[in-house]
């Protein structure tokens, strides 16, 4: 599963190059001091997980997306409600899978050193570990984050980007996260793991315009096995690869299967339709692009995990991640 030896040597340098930029407040090995071993507890860890459930894998790299576009990566997505008001409640995150993980995970490293490894650091380990064992990339993160203790169901709905937008829609809420349209493309990419239910595109192929019909820029076998597959609009139980090539390797199948028209959701087939995601896609969708995407990808993640950001003082180290807030 580790990568060649050059590709190795190539992720390595770019790690390090990365290593010179990171801000002040977060820093590599964070805990080397305070709780040493922390990242090899937490791979040891997930690796047991991943051989009992593979799919679990691409749900924890979804789960730090999703934390990190609201608020912040501050685990605020583990905290819960009992009025059902936080981030968690909202439409777009009753999907997510991760959260028994997290906290299993959390429980250890409390055993080993207790109150100093925030739940949202262990996400960050976790989402990198997803994807360095479904034959992605390893790479160093940024740690020292803190816990927040907010979490509101309404930014849930107005910070995480939709699954029906296009480019220019998806670029203004990455920007406003300091994220670049490479980021977009780049962070898309971890379409490659993971599935979505038929209501997330389900339009597409039912109802496109209103009328009935099926979005004309899908390929239609593609398309065809969609609509056999979902039955129609409302199927939530079905659920459906986002990367049509490879299911649960990280690699280049998912720009592959957008190139094809075989984009999934409207905002991964959105990619193909701009003139500079498209690009970014069409040199993707070469084999021997593969080392630059992972190259790239480490930058992204490293860039997503700086959002909002609390160190220091700020935030908070919880025994527990998923503690009620009201």
């Amino acid at each position: 599963m580790a990568p060649s030896s050059t590709r190795f040597l190539i992720l390595l340098a770019a790690a390090s190059l990365l290593a010179s930029f990171a801000r002040a407040d977060l820093q590599y090995d964070f805990y080397n001091t305070s709780c040493p071993g922390v990242e090899t507890l937490v791979r040891d860890a997930l690796n047991a997980t991943f051989a009992a459930d593979s799919t679990i894998r691409s749900g924890l790299l979804r789960f730090h997306f999703h934390d990190c576009f609201v608020r912040g990566c501050d685990a605020s997505i583990m905290l819960q409600s009992h009025n059902g008001t936080a981030e968690k409640d909202a439409n777009p995150n009753l999907t997510l899978r991760g959260y028994e993980v997290i906290e299993a995970i959390k429980a250890k490293v409390e055993a080993a050193c207790p109150l100093v490894v925030s739940c949202a650091d262990i996400m960050a380990m976790a989402a990198r570990d997803a994807v360095y064992f479904s034959e992605g990339p390893d790479y160093q993160v940024e740690t020292g984050r803190r816990d927040g203790n907010v979490s509101m169901m309404e930014e849930a709905l107005s910070d995480l980007p939709p699954a029906d937008g296009n480019v220019t829609v998806l670029t203004k809420f990455f920007a406003v996260k300091n994220l670049t349209m490479k980021d977009l493309v780049v962070l898309s990419g971890a379409h490659t793991l993971g599935v979505s239910h038929c209501p997330s595109f389900s339009h597409r192929v039912y109802n496109y315009t209103g009328v009935g019909d099926e979005d004309p820029s899908m390929e239609a076998e593609y398309g065809q096995s969609l609509n056999a597959t979902c039955g129609g609009l409302d199927n939530v139980a079905t659920v459906v690869p986002l990367d049509a090539v490879t299911t649960e390797k990280f690699d280049l199948g998912y720009y592959q299967s957008v190139y094809a028209g075989k984009g999934l959701l409207q905002s991964d087939d959105a990619l193909r339709h701009d003139s500079l995601t498209g690009a970014y896609v069409g040199v993707m969708n070469n084999a021997s692009s593969l080392d630059t995407f992972f190259a790239d990808f480490i930058v992204s993640m490293i860039n997503m995990g700086r959002i909002g950001a609390r160190t220091g003082t700020d935030g908070e180290i919880r025994e527990t991640c998923g503690i009620y807030v009201d």
